[in-house]
């Protein structure tokens, strides 16, 4: 945590104007502490606090969204005299992430508590508490934007606006009814294949398997022969629609194929999950995660499924080039 610095009173005009955390201390014991937008401003405000205080403390932030954040922490460790009602927790408000697989980020005024053999543990993990709700949905909202969290108390079938906003990871794509796994088989670009595995509730539907013989790429461009192979399979709804699609690929595959299905004329589709695995590091890329998953992160039950839907697809589109080399070879 950030360390105070310290100020005698009358020299309050030095402090910065910049975003940060404020106290006010006598006999170096905290009377109260704020956050603030300008932190000179803010402090020369409280006139009946400057009469009463010693010392001027302050800690900068680069944001105001921080500010917040560290007033809650330095509220809660110090139990400042005029912070009244901070041991009400009714009256302020926690930030709550809860122990799931997939946390969920909500607000609350009362943590909840279990008791444990005894002794209280806390159902989530907390953060504050905080004065002012109205400024911490504003920070959450804004933290949204560039770390994208999941709100919902359960998870939703398929992925809800938030994920198409970019601001949640849809951790409700992982438990997708009916997912298709694609994957591209090439030596140099020649006799290239596609491949479609489909598994439902988890387990292989070989009735909607489908292959595909690359008619457009004659060059190695698995990127141009995943577009390829999703546009034609797209043009057929007769099929069934997924849920989720897992193609073999990093970050250029997913985009590619977030492209396909944001195509006007394939408007209806928008709403499939899209998840790209590289093979080589087992790195799962998402829409809305800068960063790619470790599979060896993601729960058991979800990494033996995921691995056993790439391993299907690979021998899948594996088995018809083969078919076609030995075509080609005999002709």
């Amino acid at each position: 945590m950030e360390k105070f610095k310290y100020l005698a009173k009358n020299k309050i005009s030095n402090l910065p104007k910049t975003p940060g955390v404020y106290a006010f201390l006598k006999s170096r014991k905290f009377l109260y502490i704020g956050k603030a937008v300008n932190l000179r401003d803010r402090a020369k405000q409280h006139k009946k606090l400057l009469g009463l205080a010693e010392q001027v403390a302050y800690v900068e932030t680069a944001s105001e969204t921080k500010a917040l954040l560290l007033e809650a922490k330095l509220i809660k460790k110090y139990q400042p005299k005029y912070n009244v009602g901070w041991k009400d927790d009714k009256n302020y408000f926690y930030v709550g992430v809860t122990k799931e697989e997939f946390p969920r980020v909500f607000i609350t005024h009362q943590p909840k508590v279990q008791i444990t053999h005894g002794r209280k543990l806390f159902k989530s993990d907390y953060i504050g508490p905080f004065v002012n709700g109205r400024e911490l949905k504003q920070a959450l909202k804004d933290l949204r934007k560039t770390h994208p969290y999941r709100t919902c108390k359960t998870l939703p079938r398929k992925p809800c606006l938030w994920y198409h906003l970019n601001q949640c990871p849809a951790p409700c794509l992982f438990k997708s009814r009916r997912i298709e796994a694609y994957d591209i088989s090439n030596i140099q670009g020649k006799e290239a294949t596609g491949s479609m595995v489909t598994f439902i509730n988890g387990k292989p539907s070989k009735s909607f398997y489908r292959k595909f013989k690359i008619k457009g790429a004659a060059e190695p461009n698995d990127v141009a022969m995943l577009k390829e192979v999703l546009s034609r399979r797209f043009n057929h709804p007769e099929w069934g629609l997924p849920d989720l699609i897992l193609i073999d690929g990093g970050r250029a595959q997913l985009n590619a194929a977030i492209n396909i299905l944001n195509q006007p004329k394939l408007a209806k589709l928008s709403s499939i999950g899209v998840l790209a695995l590289a093979k080589r590091k087992n790195e799962l890329y998402m829409k809305n995660l800068e960063t790619p998953i470790l599979l060896k992160n993601l729960p058991r039950e979800i990494f033996n499924l995921i691995l056993q839907l790439r391993d299907e697809a690979h021998r899948f589109a594996r088995k018809y080039h083969h078919q076609l080399r030995k075509k080609h070879l005999l002709e």
